[in-house]
């Protein structure tokens, strides 16, 4: 079981993939076609890093072996003290969050048009479960980052209960989102006859959980065939497969949207983080044995020259003593500590590895100064990266919401990421220097507030409203102010202060 929410598939590492039925290949739906197969070999240490410390442990027969002639008592002790560094994972995350760390923007299609309602409440639980769209799409972000692509099905329940689309709605019937990972496609069919033909199948490998008695449940696999217009649900009963439900639908295609992270083909591509995820399984090793190193030397152990070997127990306390003859010697022996430094500087190598290979901007910053090319230079690979995942997720859940929207026979909105990946914030001195600029006319209020918004300073500000409202405000004040002619009407006359007095 994986320690956090990511997926790590349904196989052990021993055996990634079900065997294929030889028997009757044709006929069987679980089959798994060659590409996944050739993927599953870059998905076991990424599924590793994501299972953590428990999955390293599990099957430390794997990515801890024995050593030869050790034990199993001392090499499931070695296994104990085993844990992994969550480098990749976190790497995952926080790219996702660079991408998504500004709400997802939802847009009409048309000029000057405004968003139908029914999406913007579609965008607050895109799945049925209460999932927005920022949390779905960050999900389907950190899969893609982690296994190469990550897909998303557009489902609609079924329909026979309404005879027209206000029925439909009046019954609360909504398509809905699912995310299906890149390890449960088995399979897929794809016309030959042109590069750019659709896919006209795709096998998808799914674990539903159903109510077994008053408080209990069971899993249950099936294998959902989709083809344009159809779908089949394949459940297996006494080692044969039936098909458990089918139906159609409206789409004359398959309602499958696909993002990728490092593409190689259709629905083929490799982890990006593959490297990373090696030196965090290499650094997980090392980790390990030095750990069991230092608990084995935290014991030394005693040796007594010219001392008798005896059945008898020897009291080792400050209240006890240990009698040798005169050409007898006591002492402890223990490791020489320049072992574990090397040990040390091998795992902070490869954390140096690791944080080379990884995206510049999601590691803590170095202490050392750095100057504006080598950040540019740093900072271009992350950008690339980050703008591919960006780019693919934002297209992919654009066509998502296209699919969802011939469903219920309406116009999708534009679906909007935001590309700033920049997280360097302003500092005091250089938003002084822009607000000098804007003083001495050098640039526009507008210019301004820009560069304040981009550099975190007014992150949520809408720089076209500010301006008018700001100059409503410069106008109001303009008016209220009295002329000096008006003021010197208001002052009184002194020729009829002094009659007034005398």
């Amino acid at each position: 079981m994986a320690e956090n929410n990511y997926p790590t598939g349904i196989y052990a590492p021993e055996d990634p993939l079900l065997p294929n039925n030889d028997d009757n290949p044709g006929d069987d739906p679980s089959w798994i076609t060659g590409p996944v197969l050739d993927m599953s070999e870059a998905w076991q240490p990424v599924d590793c890093c994501v299972g953590g410390t428990q999955y390293f442990r599990r099957y430390a027969s794997t990515f801890l072996p024995q050593e030869p002639k050790e034990d199993n008592d001392a090499w499931e002790r070695r296994v104990s003290h085993a844990t992994l560094s969550p480098y990749t994972v976190r790497i995952a995350e926080q790219a996702a969050g660079l991408i998504l760390r500004k709400p997802i923007q939802l847009s009409s299609k048309t000029d000057n048009g405004t968003v139908d309602p029914y999406w913007e409440d579609f965008a607050k639980d895109v799945d049925g479960f209460g999932t927005d769209i920022d949390s779905f799409a960050r999900r389907l972000a950190i899969n893609s980052v982690l296994y190469g692509h990550s897909s998303v099905l557009v489902d609609y329940p079924s329909t026979e209960a309404a005879s027209n689309l206000a029925e439909e709605r009046a019954l609360g019937l909504r398509p809905y989102l699912i995310n299906v990972d890149a390890k449960n496609i088995l399979g897929w069919r794809k016309d030959q006859s042109s590069p750019i033909a659709p896919i006209t199948q795709i096998r998808i490998n799914e674990l539903v959980s159903e109510p077994l008695g008053a408080f209990g449940d069971h899993i249950v696999r099936q294998i959902r065939v989709l083809e344009p217009g159809s779908w089949k649900v394949y459940r297996q009963l006494d080692d044969e497969w039936y098909i458990h439900q089918e139906g159609e639908t409206t789409l004359g295609k398959i309602p499958l949207t696909v993002t990728y992270s490092s593409k190689e083909g259709e629905l083929i591509s490799k982890p990006p983080l593959l490297p990373i995820a090696n030196l965090n399984i290499a650094h997980g090793q090392r980790t390990a044995d030095l750990s069991h190193s230092l608990h084995v030397a935290a014991l030394p152990i005693l040796v007594l020259q010219g001392f008798d070997d005896t059945d008898n127990e020897i009291g080792l306390s400050a209240n006890s003593a240990i009698l040798l003859p005169p050409e007898g010697k006591a002492s402890f022996c223990e490791p020489a500590s320049s072992a574990f430094a090397a040990q040390q500087g091998f795992i902070t190598e490869l954390e140096s590895q690791m944080s080379n290979l990884g995206i510049s901007t999601l590691f803590a910053q170095k202490m050392a100064a750095e100057t504006a090319e080598s950040k540019a230079i740093s900072r271009s690979d992350s950008d690339s990266l980050l703008s591919v995942v960006s780019k693919d997720l934002q297209a992919c859940l654009q066509e998502a919401f296209d699919l969802a929207a011939e469903f219920i026979g309406a116009e999708a909105p534009l679906v909007s990421l935001d590309r700033d990946f920049d997280l360097a914030q302003l500092d005091g001195s250089q938003v002084q220097q822009y607000i000098q600029l804007w003083t001495n006319g050098a640039i526009t209020q507008e210019t301004l507030l820009e560069q304040l918004k981009k550099g975190e300073i007014l992150p949520s500000v809408d720089v076209e409203t500010e301006i008018e409202m700001t100059g409503q405000e410069s106008l109001n004040t303009m008016l209220s102010i009295p002329s000096e002619e008006e003021e010197m009407e208001d002052l009184p006359n002194p020729a009829e202060t002094e009659e007034t007095t005398n």
